[in-house]
């Protein structure tokens, strides 16, 4: 099929050997492996996905039905078609041309920054007005064309509907059931270094925890059960974070734990012991490199980009979007009514 790929590496795919002409690999996750083909039908090039057989069929499905929910609009990828043979799945989407996100940031400018935001916050905003969390987002799922000024929504494998909560119920329940899953020695012992810590061994909530390390909310990293929408604009403002330091990652986490200490460097104990308080858990750290009062972003990113000139209203939606609070983080649309993105809407 191709001259770049050995035939036993897609002797799965040849029941598509009519449809499609496999060109190469052009990427690879948890659960499946993606090609660029052409259709020979009418010449075009497309993206096919093949969905690893150890895969969940309930999550093959969902991602399916998710995808068919989103119409391919609103820069969310659009599905071309679906083929199925013995318990091979195959899900083909148009081939899309996107900048490598590292060779985005060697060159980005504000203006790069405006778009690649707005477009998307415009995905972001879709998948939460047709009910799904997308749990799973990062430069590597957001396609990025920086000469057409276009992004399109990828990968909803990890992709959940959203529940609705009674929130007042949930808010009086964490008051009486508080319950620290985690937390950081206050007290060092002569065996541990400085900064040790140690998990509490007090039963766990259980809590959804998709996602990828370095861009899960807070309030994932805590195992809250009561997940919303919040969690992707998080994470879109980890990645609006990192385009401003160009830096990336911007969070190296190797665990939930470090996840924590990362985020506790920028936000201070005040703040942590603030969020873990709201989501019915415990802060205590004796780490010397988290200050008690949070680092504001203007410090931060003077001292990881001193050329970027970031407004008043990019700082503001960089707080709003950065809020250790899920119930008062802006949302995707409200967002998109931010005054960061005027000068880009004129």
């Amino acid at each position: 099929m191709t001259e770049d790929i050995p035939e036993e590496d897609l002797s799965h795919l040849n029941f598509l050997k009519d449809k499609y002409k496999i060109i190469e690999k052009i990427g690879e996750g948890t659960f499946s492996f993606v090609y660029r083909a052409k259709d020979t039908r009418n010449n075009s090039n497309v993206a096919v996905k093949a969905i690893t057989r150890t895969s969940a069929p309930n999550r093959v499905l969902d991602e399916l039905k998710f995808l068919q929910d989103l119409k391919g609009i609103n820069n969310c990828i659009p599905l071309v078609g679906v083929y199925r043979n013995e318990d091979q799945i195959v899900a083909v989407f148009p081939y899309f041309e996107f900048t490598d996100f590292r060779e985005l940031l060697s060159t980005i400018t504000l203006v790069d920054i405006k778009f690649y935001m707005y477009n998307l916050l415009v995905s972001i905003a879709h998948t939460h007005s047709v009910g799904i969390i997308h749990r799973d987002l990062k430069p590597g799922n957001f396609l990025y064309n920086k000469k057409t000024g276009r992004g399109l929504l990828i990968d909803f494998g990890l992709a959940q509907y959203d529940a609705k909560y009674d929130m007042k119920k949930i808010n009086e329940e964490k008051i009486i059931n508080q319950k620290p899953i985690l937390f950081f020695n206050s007290i060092v012992s002569r065996t541990k270094p400085p900064g040790y810590y140690e998990r509490d061994t007090r039963p766990q909530m259980k809590a959804p925890r998709a996602g990828t390390r370095g861009f899960r909310a807070p309030e994932v990293i805590f195992r809250y059960p009561y997940q919303t929408k919040a969690i992707d604009v998080w994470s879109a403002g980890v990645m609006f974070l990192t385009l401003v330091c160009v830096q990336y990652p911007f969070f190296y986490s190797a665990d939930d734990v470090d996840g924590l200490v990362e985020i506790a460097t920028i936000f201070g104990h005040k703040e942590m012991r603030k969020a873990a308080k709201h989501y019915g858990r415990d802060w205590k750290s004796n780490i010397d490199s988290i200050p008690e009062e949070r680092i504001p972003f203007e410090t931060l990113v003077s001292k990881l980009n001193q050329w970027m000139e970031l407004s008043t209203e990019g700082y503001d939606l960089m707080y709003r979007m950065l809020d250790l609070i899920a119930d008062t983080r802006i949302t995707a649309d409200q967002a998109l009514l931010h005054p960061f993105f005027d000068s880009i809407k004129k």
